[in-house]
């Protein structure tokens, strides 16, 4: 996570952050904590992505009531 010194605007938000990584609620928080204008995950070495649930369709059962 990088501190920037300028507020992103509203259409580079996406392309500064990455919300799909499982440390970016903890980096909002810490920013957020510091008073920090804005940060960037473009530079960050720990971006792990979060592990994505697949609904699957269950089989129909054969049951009988």
């Amino acid at each position: 996570m990088k501190r920037l010194d300028e507020t992103l605007d509203i259409r580079e938000i996406c392309l500064h952050r990455r919300d799909d990584c499982k440390h970016y609620d903890r980096c909002l928080n810490e920013a957020s904590t510091k008073r920090w204008r804005s940060f960037s995950c473009l530079d960050c070495d720990k971006f792990v992505q979060e592990a994505q649930i697949i609904p699957r369709l269950r089989k129909a059962s054969n049951l009988v009531w």
